[in-house]
């Protein structure tokens, strides 16, 4: 995909948003890392061109999206109209997640308890929209992600359930067979976290039979409870999908139990049995927090523990260094932040080298591969890191030198670096 929104990078978006880096585009939209005058302070900021969309409409449903307040929705924060190039863009500032499930996916799919861990979120936020009378509508890998030990869906695309007209509508991959008529719905919702559920598991949505009108085929690999839920969030009919109460009560029980008859969703229906939720919301509720003590999810976990007498975003312990008298020309090093997705799919070591060159003051001031190893994704985290190590200034330094060898050895357990003076290159 042509990435035209890079050159941007640099430019700011009202005198007021930087595009500080490219995150990538979508079919209609450009993503950058941005920074506001208010915490949170790093954001995500992105832009339509306003010839794409009716302009007026699309934010008031940004406006409408930001009053709506759920810990496993994406926050947004400011939206507007903009020029860049001498063309007419809406924008619309929200939290930065620095992982999505797509990211994730190409790499591996995920395991019984990090799917278990991702589908309760979920369920409790779309139960939110629905209740709120409103629908996500894009259900799909790249919209779920994490912030810190929280998976979030995207809220930027929501819209109210009354609408949420077929008309002009495009189905993609995710979106139900009946969306080109009907356009989003809550069982339109549920039909797309299935497809969602499939991918998760076996890495590929499922496929249909090569027959007109033929159904989903599901993998026979899917585990249980699984496999229940993908097949009845998938039919064809909106009225035979299960509910976000159902889905909820079979991913606790076991597979031989009987579902609890609640009323389905239909496309003009925002509220739930009461009483049929409540029930199954005190079940999720005491599965949720369980799963949250025991585990964490495929995104990102701090690497290193700071010492008792550092702050928690305080430089890191010394390096180990083969070279004698390094460690105290190290003042400060910063290891990469690697999600527990991305570190699950380390076989063995992943090792990368750099070279960086330090100012008289201790800065680094640049930073450059010796060998970047198998992965781009690493040594790019790791290249980020390099260029936040600290050393002695140059008077204090001794015959150290002002280039050295930083070598990150990534593995499943965690990660481990040293460094080295240039002139004894390991």
């Amino acid at each position: 995909m042509s990435e035209v929104g890079k050159p941007w990078q640099g430019q700011v978006v009202n005198g007021e948003f930087p595009l500080l880096r490219y995150l990538g585009r979508s079919d209609h939209s450009t993503g950058f890392l941005t920074q506001r005058k208010e915490e949170p302070r790093s954001a995500a900021i992105k832009l339509i061109p306003a010839t794409a969309v009716d302009a007026g409409t699309q934010l008031s449903r940004w406006e409408a999206a930001a009053k709506l307040s759920h810990p496993q929705l994406i926050r947004l924060f400011e939206m507007g109209r903009c020029q860049l190039e001498n063309n007419a863009y809406l924008y619309v500032v929200m939290e930065y997640a620095d992982e999505n499930l797509s990211l994730v996916l190409p790499s591996r799919s995920l395991t019984a308890a990090e799917t278990r861990e991702m589908l309760l979120p979920i369920l409790q936020a779309l139960r939110y929209l629905h209740g709120k009378g409103f629908v996500h509508g894009h259900i799909k890998p790249a919209n779920i992600m994490a912030i810190g030990d929280q998976i979030r869906i995207s809220s930027d695309g929501v819209v109210r359930a009354d609408q949420a007209s077929g008309a002009g509508f495009t189905p993609g991959l995710y979106d139900p067979p009946e969306a080109r008529s009907t356009g989003l719905s809550p069982t339109g919702d549920v039909w797309s976290l299935g497809m969602t559920l499939v991918e998760a598991l076996t890495q590929r949505p499922p496929v249909r039979e090569a027959t007109p009108g033929g159904e989903l085929l599901l993998p026979q690999s899917l585990p249980a409870p699984f496999s229940d839920i993908a097949r009845h969030c998938l039919r064809r009919s909106p009225e035979e999908r299960w509910s976000l109460d159902q889905l909820a009560w079979r991913l606790e029980q076991p597979a031989s139990s009987k579902p609890p008859t609640i009323q389905t969703v239909g496309p003009s229906q925002s509220k739930f049995g009461n009483r049929g939720w409540v029930m199954a919301a005190v079940v999720v509720g005491l599965i949720l927090l369980a799963v949250v003590a025991i585990s964490r999810p495929w995104h990102r976990v701090p690497e290193v523990q700071p010492s008792p007498s550092s702050s928690a975003r305080g430089p890191s312990p010394t390096p180990e260094s083969t070279q004698p008298g390094a460690a105290s020309a190290i003042v400060q090093q910063v290891l990469p932040d690697v999600s527990r997705g991305s570190r699950n799919t380390i076989r063995g070591t992943i090792r990368v080298k750099i070279r960086v060159a330090v100012d008289s003051s201790g800065d680094v001031s640049n930073a450059n591969f010796v060998s970047p190893g198998p992965s781009k994704y690493f040594a790019n985290l790791a290249l980020q890191s390099a260029h936040k190590w600290k050393f002695a200034p140059a008077t204090a330094n001794g015959d150290a030198g002002n280039e050295w060898i930083l070598t990150f050895e990534f593995r499943q357990s965690g990660t481990r670096a040293t460094a080295n003076p240039a002139e004894h290159k390991p």
